[in-house]
C-alpha cells in the first residue's frame, strides 16, 4: 500500500489521521510560544528557530517542530502560517513562518495571559463580541515589512541582550507596568499614537528601554520608542515624513513626558543605501546635524534565499561548508549606526568607541 502523500508546506489539512489537540491539553511549555506570537506586546511573525530559541523550550528541535506541527494542523488551528511567504524566493527549502491564529488568541484570552482588545476608534465595546482580534495598530499589512521588524530587529535584539550579560531589555509588556511611564499613557485606549502639533505618530515595533551596566561604572539607558522600517515602498515624500514626525517627537521631548525615558534614540532601518542616504541628505537639509536619529541598512529579510537562524548572529559566528552565508548586515546590534554630522554610533558601547 502506498504511504500517504506529505503534506504541502502551504496547507493545514494532515495528511494522515489528525493529532486533535483540545485547549486543556495543550503542553503547558507552548503556551509561550503562542504568548510569544501575540502580536501587539510581541511579535507578530517568527520563524521555527526563533521560536525555539525566544521560548527557551528544553526540548530537541525536531520535537519542537513537530508539536508546532500538531498546533498549526486542523482541527487544533492555534498557529497559523501567513500565506505571503509561499511568494516569496527558495520557499520549498525556507523554514516555516509561523503567526498566531484567532484559537490561539482565544486560549490567551481564556488563560488570562492578554487582555481582550477592541478597535480604539470604537466609543465602546460590542456587546456580544463574535471574534477575538489584536488590533495591533502599529503592525502594517505588509508581510514582508513586519518580518523586518520582528526577524530583522526584535528578535536580534533579544538574542543582543541574552548574548551580553552587561545588557538589560525592558520591554513593551514590563513598561506598561513600569511606575515611571506616566500613568495617562499607561491607561490610554491607544498608548502607541503619539499626539505631535499637527499630527499623529505611530512608530514600527513597540518602545523599550536598553540597559547597560558595566561593575563599578554608573548605570545607562537608552529609550528607543520604537523603529521605522523602509523597504522603498513609499515616496519620498512619506519617508520625510517619517523623518519629520521623528525628529517633531525628539526635539518636543515627547519620549520624557509619553514614555518617561530619559533620552531617545530612533532607528531607521532601510533595505536601500541610496535610499539611506536620502534620508540622511534630507536631515542634513533640515538640521544640519543630529545625533539621535540613527541610520543603517538592512537584508529585506523575507526576500532571502534563508531566513537567518539566532546563532547567525554571533559576531563569531563560523558558517559551515555549504550553509547559506548571511549578508553582514543582517547583526545591526552590533555594527555601527550612521548618523547625519557625527561619528557613527555603536548599541554595544553606548558611545562611538564601539568598545564592548
Amino acid at each position: 500500500m502506498q504511504s500517504p502523500t506529505r503534506r504541502h508546506r502551504s496547507s493545514n489539512i494532515p495528511a494522515r489521521l489528525p493529532r486533535t489537540i483540545y485547549p486543556h491539553e495543550i503542553d503547558e511549555r507552548y503556551i509561550e510560544v503562542l504568548r510569544l506570537l501575540e502580536p501587539y506586546y510581541h511579535f507578530k511573525y517568527l520563524t521555527i528557530p526563533w521560536l525555539h530559541y525566544l521560548s527557551n523550550i528544553k526540548v530537541e528541535y525536531s520535537v519542537f517542530r513537530k508539536y508546532l506541527g500538531y498546533l498549526r494542523q486542523s482541527p487544533n488551528n492555534y498557529l497559523i502560517c501567513p500565506e505571503q511567504q509561499n511568494a516569496s524566493p527558495n520557499v520549498d527549502r525556507k523554514t516555516l513562518v509561523y503567526q498566531l491564529g484567532e484559537r490561539g488568541l482565544n486560549e490567551l484570552i481564556d488563560r488570562g495571559l492578554v487582555q481582550q482588545r477592541y478597535s480604539p476608534k470604537k466609543e465602546r465595546a460590542p456587546l456580544k463580541p463574535t471574534r477575538n482580534f489584536s488590533f495591533a495598530l502599529h503592525r502594517s499589512h505588509s508581510y514582508y515589512h513586519e518580518v523586518i521588524v520582528d526577524l530583522g530587529y526584535f528578535a536580534p535584539l533579544h538574542h543582543f541582550v541574552r548574548s551580553n550579560p552587561n545588557f538589560r531589555l525592558i520591554n513593551f509588556v514590563q513598561l506598561m507596568q513600569h511606575p515611571n511611564v506616566p500613568r495617562r499613557t499607561r491607561e490610554a485606549d491607544d498608548p502607541l499614537l503619539i499626539q505631535l502639533k499637527e499630527s499623529q505618530l505611530r512608530f514600527d515595533g513597540t518602545p523599550h528601554l536598553l540597559i547597560r551596566k558595566h561593575p563599578n561604572e554608573p548605570t545607562l539607558t537608552i529609550g528607543i520608542p520604537g523603529i521605522q522600517v523602509d523597504r522603498t515602498t513609499e515616496t519620498l515624500r512619506q519617508l520625510e515624513k517619517h523623518l519629520l514626525s521623528a525628529i517633531e517627537f525628539i526635539e518636543g521631548r515627547h519620549f520624557e513626558s509619553h514614555w518617561g525615558f530619559d533620552n531617545c534614540l530612533v532607528p531607521f532601518l532601510f533595505t536601500n543605501a541610496s535610499r539611506k542616504d536620502r534620508a540622511m541628505e534630507f536631515v542634513r537639509q533640515e538640521r544640519g546635524r543630529c545625533a539621535f536619529l540613527l541610520f543603517q541598512t538592512i537584508p529585506d529579510i523575507g526576500l532571502l534565499r534563508h531566513f537567518p537562524r539566532p546563532e547567525h548572529y554571533a559576531p563569531d559566528y563560523e558558517y559551515i561548508d555549504g550553509e547559506p552565508v548571511h549578508p553582514i548586515n543582517i547583526r545591526i546590534f552590533t555594527n555601527p549606526w550612521q548618523r547625519v554630522g557625527y561619528a557613527d554610533f555603536y548599541l554595544t558601547s553606548f558611545d562611538e568607541s564601539g568598545a564592548a
